[in-house]
This record gives C-alpha cells, structure tokens and sequence, in this order.
C-alpha cells in the first residue's frame, strides 16, 4: 500500500498545480475593496455557483482514496496532509478541532469527496463536520464548541431577561 500511497501523492501534488481561471463573474469586481470581494464570494457562491463533487473539483477520483482499513495511521496522516492541501487551493478549509489527530481526520474527508460543493475563485469556504449538537459530537474529547454555543446562549437570554427586568423609560 506504500507504493500506492506515494503514487496517489504525486497525483495531488499534480492536481495542485491546475489552476482554473477566476469565474466571470468577477470580471467587473473591485478586488482592491475587501467588502466587495466578500460580496463576490457571496454571488459567485450562491448566486451563480453550480454545485459539484468534491472529486470533480480537485480533480482525485473517489475511487482513487483508499478505505482507512487499508491505511496504516502514518498513510493515513500523509494523505489527510496532501487532501487538506488540495481542498486549500480550491479554496476549502475542513474545519477540524486543533487538536484532533491527522489519521482520524482522513475518514471525514473521505466521507465529503462525493459531496455536492460549489468552488470559488477567491475567499474561503469552511467545511463543518460539527453538527453543534453534544449528543452526536463528531470529535468527542477534542471539541468545546457545543459547550461554548450552549453558554453563549444561556448568557444571552439571561442578558436579555436582565434588560427586560431592568428597561429603562424615557421621560419624553
């Protein structure tokens, strides 16, 4: 499988190098204006964006990524270096916990290369995997974000029950 792994990386490390032309939509955009560049994200993303598998957007066939059972755990880390180095030129960021494990992260983006994505020629697109609900936490032990959203909330509403309670009237 060794040989094979080293192989497939030079197929992303191929794959890296094409680079697709910035969509039309853009031909008119001031690039020098950071909002409108957001706004062009926005319309070349959901405006005019046709969805796409992620394999027919980095150009590495499903077929091609070996099933983790098959990978060793250092097969598994080169190979999540390199996919989440391609999804980067395509303007994807998997978004994984700091401290979750290369090899563990392999599965998760095996499981998104036939999902439908939409490819921009600038900014960044975040991929989720969180689903911001503790009970079905994605990366146990890794992540406090459920655990943070539930306490920015229960702050927020005891915020707002507090301005209520506390609603000020003006004289005029």
């Amino acid at each position: 499988m060794q040989r094979y792994v080293q192989q497939l990386i030079e197929d992303i490390h191929k794959a890296r190098t094409i680079v697709k032309p910035p969509s039309a939509v853009w031909d008119n955009a001031d690039t020098e204006n950071e909002c409108d560049m957001e706004d062009m994200v926005y319309v070349e993303q959901f405006i005019y964006g046709a969805k796409e598998p992620m394999h027919e957007i980095t150009g590495i066939e499903t077929e091609l990524l070996p099933p983790p059972n098959k990978l060793n755990k250092e097969e598994k880390e080169k190979l999540t270096i390199e996919l989440e180095a391609l999804l980067e030129h395509h303007n994807f960021v998997p978004d994984f916990p700091i401290k979750f494990p290369l090899a563990d992260r392999y599965q998760f983006l095996l499981e998104i290369w036939d999902d439908l994505f939409v490819e921009v020629s600038f900014g960044i697109i975040h991929i989720e995997f969180c689903t911001y609900d503790e009970e079905f936490c994605p990366f146990p032990g890794y992540c406090n974000t459920c655990k943070e959203i539930a306490a920015q909330m229960e702050a927020d509403e005891k915020g707002s029950e507090q301005s209520d309670d506390n609603e000020i009237i003006m004289p005029f």
